[in-house]
């Protein structure tokens, strides 16, 4: 079963969504330009999600393979609506637009609130945990009954017009949210803005 949907703005969001899968900040200066957030939160109907964008390059895209909408129970023990992955494994794909100009880096820090770890794969295939480097994030945060924040830094040289970012989720995986956060920067002048380190040591090592 392959499900896809295109995001749009949602008006007029709860105080109470994303408030377990948003639980950290980019790893990069806040007034850096060029920045975009979308996010999507199943857990209230999943047919259905609260989906927020802040992109002024485009509408984000999301497309699920092998999953299908589930009640399950949360962290707190109360039910919640998820995408459920059926037997097999399954897949989520993320399109993400970008500031067109030539010569940008590309940083993309993700954070899937599910209770098994997404394997992240694909284009681009560089992924750095965010707590190997960064403002001290762990790489997961325990929310409670095997629930977790997991998140990660991908990095792209040169910066692309889009990307997809891909995980590969094991059978029976429940995903509850999530929140993509980017940003594109000159080389070099706003590198040394950045707070990840390991981003930036990785950056070195693939010149």
């Amino acid at each position: 079963m392959r499900i896809t949907a295109l995001l749009c703005a949602v008006v007029g969001l709860t105080a109470s969504s994303l408030l377990a899968e948003d639980l950290t900040d980019p790893p990069w200066d806040s007034t850096l330009p060029n920045q975009t957030s979308q996010s999507w939160d199943y857990t209230a109907n999943p047919l259905s999600p609260v989906v927020t964008v802040d992109n002024p390059y485009g509408e984000p895209g999301i497309d699920w393979g092998n999953a299908a909408p589930e009640s399950v129970a949360g962290w707190d023990g109360t039910d919640i609506g998820t995408m459920h992955i059926g037997e097999g494994g399954g897949d989520l794909w993320i399109w993400i637009p970008n500031n067109e100009d030539e010569n940008l880096y590309k940083m993309i820090f993700w954070q899937v609130t599910s209770d098994k770890s997404p394997t992240p794969t694909g284009d681009p295939p560089q992924t750095i945990p965010a707590g190997t480097g960064g403002p001290g994030v762990p790489p997961q945060v325990a929310l409670g009954d095997n629930w977790y924040v997991y998140n990660g830094v991908n990095v792209i040289q040169p910066n692309p017009d889009g990307e997809w970012l891909h995980f590969e989720l094991a059978y029976c995986t429940n995903v509850a949210e999530i929140v993509v956060d980017t940003v594109c920067m000159p080389e070099p002048a706003t590198l040394g803005l950045l707070a990840a380190g390991a981003g930036l040591a990785f950056l070195r090592r693939r010149r």
